[in-house]
């Protein structure tokens, strides 16, 4: 399913929370592994010509051999994982040579650890993470400091929850879910978050209307026969649905997430539709930055090799 992973890191301590996901992959997959980072460098002196643009090889070298020893405790922590990996690294900056690194080792799974407001992640819809997105169709990964803060250890795949907004046909991403699912012999977790369903009032010319109770009702069970259908697309793996009621999306994925102690969340991917991404764009944002678990994200039309 996922053959060839590069692991982004610019070297921060988050890095260690996507050690044992990625071991995880490689061992399931026999995935070759990349540890790649970007170093600064020269990049800011391209005006340096003659005698001078000599300085800028000097640069470079100092600059990996400073972040050579972060790089190789890496490797030596997925080898203790018992994945083999090598280390690549460019001169520049992640955000302008990231994809261009995806498309020349052909990866076919992106690892990005995220630090929230830091600025390595920054705002999503700004960020490398939302570049990756915006520009391949390589599946990413995300994990976030919070990953570490789970009430029990991260161990493996086996709970994976996918949020869906039950409009129009099941989602591609619901598949890769299912897909990955199978593979690592977990579970899919359904689920349709909607505002909280108070009093309904109808406002008329004559007046207020306070509906009856049994219209709400047959809003929830409507919402929840929705969701359950949805669910039932799923055949290869056992499949739960859910329906959670929360003023936020996001914070009702991951509220939920957490009850479950999901191991995975999976969401549609943010895509080259701007329009879209405006309500995307921020939930995903919200659960890559604080969800306890890690985040697939799977652009449409993505193809899980065989």
């Amino acid at each position: 399913m996922f053959e060839r992973i590069v692991l982004l890191t610019d070297l921060a301590d988050v890095t260690r929370e996507a050690y044992e996901p990625v071991a995880r992959m490689a061992t399931t997959f026999q995935s070759k592994v990349w540890i790649f980072h970007a170093v600064r460098g020269s990049s800011e002196l391209f005006y340096l010509e003659g005698e001078a643009a000599k300085l800028r090889v000097m640069i470079d070298q100092a600059d990996r051999d400073r972040a050579m020893p972060s790089l190789l405790g890496t490797q030596a922590a997925l080898r203790a994982l018992g994945v083999e990996s090598e280390i690549v690294t460019r001169v520049g900056s992640f955000f302008d040579i990231t994809v261009d690194v995806l498309r020349e080792l052909k990866a076919d799974l992106c690892v990005i650890p995220t630090q929230g407001q830091h600025e390595f992640t920054g705002r999503v819809l700004g960020s490398t993470v939302a570049r990756v997105m915006r520009d391949t169709d390589v599946p990413v990964l995300t994990v976030n400091e919070r990953c570490g803060q789970r009430p029990e250890p991260w161990t493996d795949f086996r709970r994976i929850v996918h949020p869906v907004d039950l409009e129009g046909v099941p989602p591609e991403s619901l598949r890769a879910a299912e897909d990955f699912a199978a593979e690592m012999g977990g579970v899919v977790d359904v689920v349709h978050v909607i505002e909280p369903i108070k009093e309904q009032i109808l406002r008329t010319p004559e007046g207020e209307i306070l509906l009856p109770k049994d219209l709400r009702y047959q809003i929830r069970a409507k919402l929840k026969a929705r969701l359950s259908d949805m669910a039932h697309t799923i055949q290869r793996v056992p499949a739960r649905w859910q329906l959670v009621e929360d003023n936020k999306p996001g914070s009702g994925v991951m509220l939920y997430a957490d009850r479950q102690n999901a191991d995975l969340i999976v969401l549609p991917s943010i895509g080259q539709d701007a329009v879209r991404n405006t309500l995307l764009g921020s939930v995903a944002e919200h659960v890559i930055k604080n969800a306890r678990c890690p985040v697939l994200t799977v652009k449409h039309g993505w193809r899980a090799n065989a």
